[in-house]
This record gives C-alpha cells, structure tokens and sequence, in this order.
C-alpha cells in the first residue's frame, strides 16, 4: 500500500472499536436496498472499503447475494469476519491492489474511493471494468471536485481524494460504463448527504 493509504489503514485500525459501536445502530441504506432491486438473485458482489461488514454485508448476506469484502484496516476485516456470514468472505486489500480470477455481477464502494490517493484516482475505473462482468453494475460514492484533504473521525485524521465531475464521468465513458445515475449532493435519511453519488453499468 501507498502511504496515503496506509496512514489511512492505520487510523481505521484505531477507530474500529468506536466504529463497530456506531454502525451496528445504524438502519441499512435505501440506496443499497434500491440497487439490489437492478441485481439478479445470487449475484455475486464485491464490497469495497466493506469495513466492519455491517450493516452492507449482513444484508447482502441475508438476502442470498454472494460477497467477497475487501478492506484496507486489518482491525475491520476481523470484526466483519466474527460476524460468521453464510454467502461472504472477508479480505484485508487495497481495490487497485486486488485480484480475482472470476467477475462480478456488482461493485459497492460506499464511502471508500475518496481513501485513493489523486494520482491513483484514474486508475478505479479502469479496474473496476476489470472486475466486472458485461452488464455489471458499479455503485460508489464519490467527492466534487479535483483535490486532497484532510478530516477527523473518532479523534483520527483521515485522508481523502477525488477527481470533479468532468474528469470523473470522461474516465467512465473511457472504460466502456454507461451511467445509470449520477447525482451531486445525493441526500437520503439512512445515508446523509454525500458530494456525489453514481450507479453505473458496464457495457
């Protein structure tokens, strides 16, 4: 892993605790359940920055979907492995870094993407195409505009990255993804508001 992302990797492994306590109260996001809704049933998914596994996975699991999560906090993929889901395996990996012989029906990546450094951000969607099948679908949240910042969460700093919307949508296009949906200051009650939300699908 990059420093970025491993400074990242780091504070997450130190908030775990604290983020397990927050997210296991927390009802499943309407957008997740909406986007099942495109899926078919089984489909095998791959959860990005999938965390402590909860509540995604739990209902992706529960609702007969495949899911292999991947995470760059150790401490994170070891509260979401405890949670002993049926259909899910949990891998602690950065997304550029991981590889998989077979694709998916659909990538997640809620709240993870913006964890990739700005020189790097160009290469998502070139691997996500990789990882997909034709037809797949790829949700994920993103920020608005060019840039490298810098917040706090639990008394931790975390780093984060985007790419604006001109650059962003340039790059799907280049790597055969037709978008579905693509909203800026995408609000809901179970999620909050985010700088950007997509749903895209591979052509």
């Amino acid at each position: 892993m990059d420093e970025f992302t491993l400074k990242n990797a780091d504070a997450y492994d130190k908030i775990s605790e604290k983020w397990q306590s927050v997210r296991s109260q927390l009802p499943m996001n309407e957008c997740i359940i909406k986007f099942c809704r495109m899926l078919k049933p089984n489909a095998k998914i791959l959860d990005v920055g999938c965390g402590t596994g909860y509540p995604i996975d739990k209902y992706l699991s529960d609702n007969g979907y495949l899911v292999k999560g991947i995470d760059i906090s150790e401490k994170m993929i070891e509260k979401a492995r405890l949670l002993n889901l049926q259909n899910a395996d949990f891998e602690q990996c950065d997304f550029l870094s991981y590889q998989n012989a077979e694709q998916f029906d659909a990538i997640i990546a809620f709240d993870s993407l913006w964890h990739i450094p700005v020189d790097r951000q160009s290469e998502i969607y070139k691997k996500a195409t990789t990882l997909l099948k034709s037809g797949g679908y790829f949700l994920f949240t993103h920020g608005n505009r060019t840039d490298t910042c810098e917040g706090e969460m639990f008394g931790e700093k975390f780093y984060y990255a985007a790419l604006d919307e001109g650059r962003l949508t340039e790059l799907l296009r280049k790597n055969a993804f037709e978008i579905v949906q693509i909203e800026t200051n995408f609000k809901e009650e179970t999620s909050g508001t985010r700088d950007l939300f997509a749903i895209v699908r591979k052509l």
